[in-house]
């Protein structure tokens, strides 16, 4: 057997293996033909064709193609005549068929070496983390079956004697109790547990499958022994002060006025507790001040609803990682979860905004109070490179929608007030007032454009960023985005800061119509010692000398 002598370079293994086996198989098929040539003179001398370089990329394609080749090649004119002789022809077939049948077992031979190195590659291709996920798919397939029985098993309920008693049996199931080793109580020893843990949500377990309680539900025995449901008052966790009075310490702590407190588990239907001294008559409730100090924020003054902290926190995050989460949305999660526990009652909606308005507008004076300012980039504040300002009309409020006409809390926090930003239009229009049209050409900035239509009441507002993308300032539009409007911006940010650069869409138009303003204005004379910046998308809308100049 010889092997064709030429020498190659691969870079990939696989490669040299596949060619390898094409070299073996080709060596075999000379070998065989020689070989039955030596044995019999009259087989066909066939001449042996060249071993051409095999693509690498498909060899499969490549063997199959050969092999098509080599059995339907044209033999040479002597060994046709050959094959008509009647002598030959029952050997030629022999010869023929062996022949064939030696090369399809090479033909397997190959395809087997080909297909174990192309299966060896596709699983070096796969990444370690595909192969982690694999292997957690079939890991989690043979585990589910497994999952549903343990779920269905943990739906059995047990009877089991009080776990704080350890003489009666269970009748309630309490998961926040576990860190507690009592899980399972009877009906004595989940009154006196749970007088003071009113949040805990528990579950009977005597009617043969858990069902959840509210607090108000407690469960007592009958005259037969057997336990049944009772209503029962339920205190808010609000510790009372030891003496109320200089009297006896004779005090008697009973149910106060109903409320509902909003955790963010849900609604709760409760009581205030109140203390009374029975010699002197005096009472004792909790204020407005002992409510804070244990995190309840009230609805109303009254106290009627109580929120806990957590609930407005918890819906300020959603609203920063989630905007598009409507409050409707959240209070129905809420009210779901309160129906799990087997409580039940509405939250209202109005009431949870106007609450959450006045808790973040109290958490805004305490962090001013230790001077934490919102409208300030620390990266770039004071000495600001550039401020840009821009405007956005689509921000439609209708004057005929639903509303109140209560006063903004943040009034001129972020957004300019309305009549600051009327008396600085009307000062601008009043000094330009013959150069308005000869100057904003622009739709977007001319000062004459009309007022918005009958139902609209304010077009948008106008926003100045810093290039970190921090909120600076803003103001409402009334009128469209009219040169006096970046003017005030710009002016407040001034006074603000000292900013290099001062970016508009418009600026090619602004900056003269700022220059013409500040000759009549000398108060704004400051403002041109900025530099106007105008973004290259913006510069390739508008003429060449806009770029060149800006």
């Amino acid at each position: 057997m010889s092997l064709n002598s030429d020498v190659r370079v691969f870079d990939d293994p696989n490669d040299a293996r596949i060619h390898m086996a094409a070299l073996i198989s080709d060596a075999y098929l000379h070998d065989a033909r020689a070989a039955m040539a030596k044995k019999n003179p009259a087989f066909p001398q066939r001449k042996m064709r060249k071993s051409r370089k095999r693509s690498l990329t498909n060899p499969l394609v490549t063997g199959r193609c050969e092999k098509h080749r080599e059995t339907h090649c044209p033999a040479s004119a002597a060994s046709q005549s050959r094959r008509r002789d009647p002598v030959h022809e029952e050997g030629l077939q022999i010869e023929d068929q062996e022949l064939a049948s030696l090369e399809t077992r090479l033909q397997e031979l190959r395809y087997t070496i080909t297909a174990d190195q192309v299966t060896e590659g596709t699983d070096r291709m796969v990444s370690a983390w595909e192969q982690r996920q694999l292997l957690t798919d079939v890991r989690m397939k043979t585990a589910r079956p497994m999952l549903f029985d343990a779920k269905l098993s943990a739906e059995r309920v047990s009877v089991q004697n009080c776990h704080r008693c350890c003489a009666v049996e269970a009748v309630i199931r309490c998961l926040d109790c576990v860190p507690l080793d009592m899980e399972y109580l009877c009906a004595t020893c989940d009154m006196e547990a749970h007088k003071r843990n009113i949040f805990h949500d528990r579950e009977a377990v005597f009617h043969g499958f858990l069902e959840p309680i509210p607090p108000t539900t407690a469960v007592v025995l009958n005259e037969n022994g057997q336990p049944q449901f009772c209503e029962q008052i339920c205190q808010l966790p609000v510790p009372a002060p030891r003496s109320i009075c200089e009297c006896t310490h004779d005090f008697t702590i009973t149910p106060g006025k109903h409320i509902s407190v909003v955790t963010i588990n849900g609604r709760y239907d409760v009581c205030l507790p109140r203390k009374s001294c029975s010699s002197c008559s005096a009472e004792w409730t909790p204020e407005l001040k002992d409510l804070l100090i244990y995190r309840y924020w009230p609805a109303s003054t009254s106290c009627q609803t109580l929120y806990k902290f957590d609930v407005f926190t918890s819906f300020e995050h959603m609203k920063v990682t989630a905007p598009a989460m409507s409050r409707q949305a959240f209070l129905k999660m809420l009210e779901h979860r309160s129906v799990q526990a087997g409580r039940t009652g509405s939250i209202c909606a109005d009431t949870f905004q106007r609450s959450f308005f006045e808790f973040t507008f109290c958490q805004y004076k305490e962090e001013d109070m230790c001077q934490v300012h919102h409208f300030e980039c620390p990266a770039c504040y004071p000495d600001m490179l550039a401020v840009c300002s821009d405007g956005n009309r689509k921000h439609y409020r209708f004057s005929k929608s639903k509303g109140t006409e209560e006063p903004p809390i943040y009034e001129g926090l972020f957004l300019a007030k309305d009549e600051e930003v009327a008396t600085f239009v009307d000062l601008v229009r009043g000094n330009m007032r013959s150069a308005n049209e000869s100057t904003a050409k622009f739709t977007a900035g001319r000062e004459m454009s009309k007022k918005s239509g009958a139902q609209i009441d304010e077009e948008g507002i106008q926003v100045a960023v810093c290039r970190h993308g921090f909120l600076l300032r803003g103001l409402n539009h009334y009128r469209g985005e009219i040169f006096a409007y970046p003017m005030f911006l710009q002016r407040e940010m001034s006074k603000k800061a000292n900013v290099t650069f001062f970016c508009m869409d418009v600026t090619c138009r602004y900056w003269p119509y700022l220059n013409k303003v500040a000759e009549g204005l000398p108060e704004l004379l400051p403002l041109t010692e900025m530099r106007p910046f105008l973004s290259v998308m913006h510069a390739k809308a508008h003429t060449a000398k806009c770029e060149l100049l800006l």
